[in-house]
């Protein structure tokens, strides 16, 4: 029914009846509510996959089904019942081609024609009834009770066992395929290519009935939700994750005070808040949007949707279970930990932890879109945050004392505005105690307020507030559109 959403501009009615009629053709009936399934799930059977994936494409009603080896991982009973199921579909006016290996000989019967190539060469390429005719005119005839699809296919095979196979196969395969093209069969598909070629033919437009962009999108997010809400583990991976990196904050700091020593409490606090929620938010997009990519590239090169569609359509997917989690995450974390008691700072607080686990995401769906291989997608991304945390945060070194090369590149990294945006809502207006007269040797009050620490380590950051918050939502805004790039790129590389 997905599918049919995508393709077909008709009311529900109409789809519903030509799905059915696509499951009746392909004998699916019995499995109409059971999952597909995967290598974690148990669902369809292999043949009962296969089908399916035929069907989607059965949906549209096309005139030509491309198939490439479909019965590969098949056993030979499934294999045989598949090919017996394409049969009954050209019986509807379908022009099906597939490419096979290994036909069971009970296949032979089924084909209309057959070609079999050498290195790109024709050695046979015409009706299946005239393909054992051929060859015996040639003097290869075929054995009793062999396989004709699997002995004249090693006709057509050079062995590159040794030298001397490869002389004596190569000479046999060229003489098949000069014998070929002076064959009679060739002589008249030749004929009827030219006829087609220069005879009077209609304009001809090929085309697929799309359904609206809105209700695309919507039956997306639908999908969407519903496999989430399917995989429980998925669901709580993006809900939970946040607070139990903010109940690890809370275990390891507890309440923080207002002494001279939870200075060095805050810095630790503010970079620890500022690395993990983008973190998480990538390890969420490595972990969950692999799955998401390939789906999306198979169905756009079926021309179902585009790029942007579908990278809309999955964060406004996400978005709610960011906003969820860090809510979550933020309401806990900074009541509990005892940052300062302003509601308005928590506000900020939540804000600047919300964009930063979207901007995570979207670093880890870019680098999956330029790299196919999760795992090394997730290095390179958690080398971009870790150098992004370290150089331009200034919690673990100044930006100000950086070499001036580090020091401009710090600019165009996410942690330079939001870690500002983290200190100067804790610590603008902090007011810390100071040792008592009498207290031990070696106490020192340094910061009696938290503005003195801001004027030291981020001399405009004050300043700059209003500026850093627009860049945030500017700076998450030109990831997403950077991550659409890709992904366009991407799509016409691979189509």
């Amino acid at each position: 029914m997905f599918v049919s959403h995508f393709t077909l501009n008709e009311d529900e009615s109409s789809k519903e009846e030509r799905v059915q009629t696509v499951i009746d053709k392909l004998g699916l009936s019995h499995v109409t509510d059971t999952r597909v399934g995967n290598e974690h799930t148990r669902g369809l059977s292999g043949g009962e996959r296969r089908r399916v994936s035929i069907g989607v494409q059965l949906v549209n009603a096309p005139s030509v089904l491309l198939l490439d080896e479909p019965t590969t991982g098949l056993d030979s009973f499934a294999a045989h019942n598949l090919v017996l199921l394409l049969k009954r579909i050209a019986g509807f006016g379908v022009t099906i081609l597939l490419t096979i290996h290994q036909p069971r000989s009970d296949m032979f019967r089924l084909f209309d024609g057959i070609t079999i190539l050498s290195s790109g060469e024709l050695v046979y390429s015409g009706p299946a009834r005239a393909m054992v005719q051929h060859f015996n005119s040639l003097g290869y005839p075929c054995p009793l009770y062999a396989n004709p699809l699997d002995h004249f296919v090693d006709l057509g095979t050079i062995d590159y066992r040794s030298e001397s196979t490869q002389l004596k196969t190569s000479d046999s395969v060229e003489s098949l395929k000069k014998s070929f093209m002076e064959s009679a069969i060739h002589s008249e598909t030749q004929k009827q290519i030219h006829y087609w070629k220069s005879g009077p033919r209609e304009n001809v437009v090929f085309f697929r009935t799309k359904a609206n962009k809105h209700e695309i999108m919507r039956r997306m997010i639908q999908r969407l939700q519903l496999n989430l809400s399917r995989d429980s583990s998925a669901l709580t991976m993006r809900l939970s994750q946040l607070f139990l990196f903010g109940f690890f904050m809370f275990a390891f700091f507890f309440r923080i005070g207002s002494n001279q020593n939870s200075m060095q409490d805050r810095v630790g606090f503010l970079y620890e808040i500022s690395c993990g929620p983008i973190f998480i938010g990538m390890f969420n997009a490595i972990a969950l949007f692999p799955t998401m990519r390939d789906m999306h590239y198979r169905e756009s090169r079926d021309g179902f949707y585009n790029s942007w569609m579908f990278l809309c359509t999955y964060i406004a997917h996400v978005v709610p279970f960011a906003m969820l989690a860090s809510v979550i995450f933020a309401t806990f974390t900074y009541w509990a930990i005892g940052l300062n008691p302003q509601v308005v700072r928590f506000v900020f607080f939540y804000f600047n932890s919300l964009l930063l686990h979207l901007a995570g995401e979207l670093i880890g769906i870019g680098m999956l879109g330029m790299i196919g291989d999760p795992t090394l997608a997730n290095s390179v991304c958690a080398l971009i945050i870790s150098i992004s945390c370290l150089l331009s945060s200034g919690l673990v070194r100044s930006v100000e004392s950086l070499p001036t090369f580090l020091h401009l590149l710090s600019y165009l990294m996410i942690h330079k505005y939001a870690s500002e945006l983290y200190v100067v809502n804790e610590y603008s207006g902090l007011e810390l105690d100071c040792p008592q007269q009498g207290a031990p040797e070696g106490e020192m009050c340094i910061f009696p307020k938290g503005d003195i620490y801001l004027e030291q380590y981020y001399p405009n950051a004050i300043k700059n507030f209003d500026r850093n918050c627009a860049v945030m939502w500017f700076y998450t805004l030109a990831l997403f559109a950077l991550v659409i790039g890709i992904f366009q790129v991407r799509t016409k590389v691979l189509h």
